[in-house]
């Protein structure tokens, strides 16, 4: 772990967003504010034992906190914050992408989970941040999936009338004028196809210190790489034979892992 990690993220404003965490309504705000004592505790400790000691104990008390039922960006970014400060980065790369997934535009998420990634080995491959298309589309990540579905629909429907109504009418108006819902329905289908919580089901970080990937799904299979993936590699998963998931690194390679060693990036229970 680099030297300086856990004062690299303990910004003074981070004080009040975990102070407005606990605030929120039907949370356990018991957990959330012995979770904010801890960590303040932790930021005004200086011996190194105990302050990694009081940061695990906020990143248990927020993560029970989630295990609860929260569905709250903040929480998990907390949860995060805590998690990287007691250099657990595994637990702290799963939480900023959990909390990305409630708020994909949760500014400290944002910036802390690509601060988390600058903590790996080089060699580990990372995700590529995302590009024009996704900016495009950002609005499809803070609207109900089923909310797009239904105005899509709603398009369809709509360009189909106008047509219909074009050719009975003999009306080239009309027909120039369906084409604005086609392209609407065209962006919004695109969007349900894109869904990021979809995405999530199929996708999972190494929680496990110093995971072997193997070359087929057997403990005597050889090595796939010639290091152990450490905690916070993101995967996807490509196919499951319990006990063991098939992966896909960023780079495109694939391996065989147990499923013991990672956490689904999906929200338990959603």
């Amino acid at each position: 772990m680099r030297a300086g990690v856990a004062r690299s993220v303990a910004l003074a404003a981070a004080l009040a967003w975990l102070t407005a965490v606990g605030a929120a309504a039907n949370e356990p705000t018991a957990l959330v504010d012995e979770a904010v004592q801890a960590y303040t505790r932790a930021l005004n400790t200086e011996e190194r034992d105990l302050r990694l000691e009081e940061f695990r104990r906020a990143e248990r008390l927020f993560a029970g906190a989630a295990a609860a039922g929260v569905r709250n960006a903040d929480l998990y970014t907390n949860l995060g914050n805590a998690a990287l400060q007691a250099e657990h980065i595994g637990s702290a790369v799963l939480a900023f992408r959990r909390a990305l997934l409630v708020d994909p535009a949760q500014p400290r998420a944002l910036q802390n989970l690509v601060h988390a990634r600058s903590l790996l080995p080089e060699w580990v491959p990372r995700p590529e941040a995302g590009g024009l298309l996704d900016t495009f589309f950002f609005w499809h990540r803070t609207i109900p999936r089923a909310q797009r579905a239904t105005a899509a629909a709603a398009c369809f429907a709509a360009a189909g009338v106008l047509l219909a109504a074009a050719v009975r009418l003999r009306q080239a108006a009309l027909r120039n004028a369906a084409l604005l819902p086609v392209l609407a329905w065209s962006v919004l289908l695109g969007s349900v196809w894109m869904d990021p919580a979809g995405e999530a089901r199929d996708q999972a970080v190494v929680t496990a210190d110093e995971v072997v990937a193997r070359a087929a799904d057997s403990p005597l299979a050889p090595s796939a790489f010639p290091q152990p993936l450490p905690a916070g590699v993101e995967l996807r998963i490509v196919e499951r034979r319990i006990p063991w998931l098939r992966v896909r690194l960023a780079n495109g390679r694939d391996a065989w892992v147990s499923e013991s060693s990672v956490t689904f990036v999906a929200l338990p229970g959603g």
